[in-house]
């Protein structure tokens, strides 16, 4: 996992109590987690900027998105830390402070990352097995290998508070698993184009 420079560098306020004291520090914190759970923010931000409303809008901004890729890649505590400590400089003391909050939320983050949008379930797994019809009574030529594919999905159950699998099976011909690859090729390159683009 790595976070852009841009994002790394404004969390290097982090360490600077003249641009980001003690309480604010903590009521950023308390307001990032809370927001990322799904919930309101606890401490009105207008209060929190001080003499430096810009530098601390960019670190609010940025807690925000460092805690979000944090969790979305399963990032450990441990993990957190050492990759705060090396990679941003952060001091220890404001480092255990965010990594006590980030462990006490860190499951509620998930569960909200989870949801966003009602999205179709995640690939996980792929199966797959060629057949080949030598014979049929029903067919007057043989119409080449049939493909059976198994997608093993991962979608989150709000009921039960877990990751359930799910699993999609069919069957194409050599048409039709052409068609897929064109068109997954074809998601591939617009995806790429995007992330190029951002």
């Amino acid at each position: 996992m790595n976070l852009r420079d841009y994002t790394k560098k404004s969390l290097l306020n982090i360490n600077n109590s003249k641009i980001v004291d003690d309480d604010t520090y903590l009521k950023l914190l308390e307001n990032c987690f809370s927001v990322l759970c799904g919930a309101e923010e606890l401490h009105n931000n207008a209060s929190l900027h001080g003499s430096k409303p810009d530098l601390i809008k960019e670190l609010y901004s940025n807690l925000l998105i460092a805690t979000a890729e944090f969790v979305r890649n399963g990032l450990s505590e441990e993990e957190v830390k050492r990759y705060l400590f090396e990679e941003c400089n952060i001091i220890e003391t404001r480092l255990n402070i965010y990594v006590n909050l980030y462990s006490n939320r860190k499951k509620g983050i998930e569960i909200t990352l989870m949801n966003i949008g009602r999205q179709a379930p995640h690939i996980v797994d792929v199966d797959w097995k060629i057949d080949f019809v030598i014979k049929s009574s029903s067919l007057e030529q043989d119409e080449g290998p049939l493909f059976r594919i198994g997608f093993t999905m991962e979608k989150f159950d709000e009921e039960e508070m877990c990751k359930k699998n799910q699993h999609l099976n069919f069957i194409c011909n050599s048409q039709e698993m052409q068609d897929l690859i064109y068109k997954l090729k074809d998601a591939v390159k617009h995806c790429e184009r995007v992330a190029a683009e951002l």
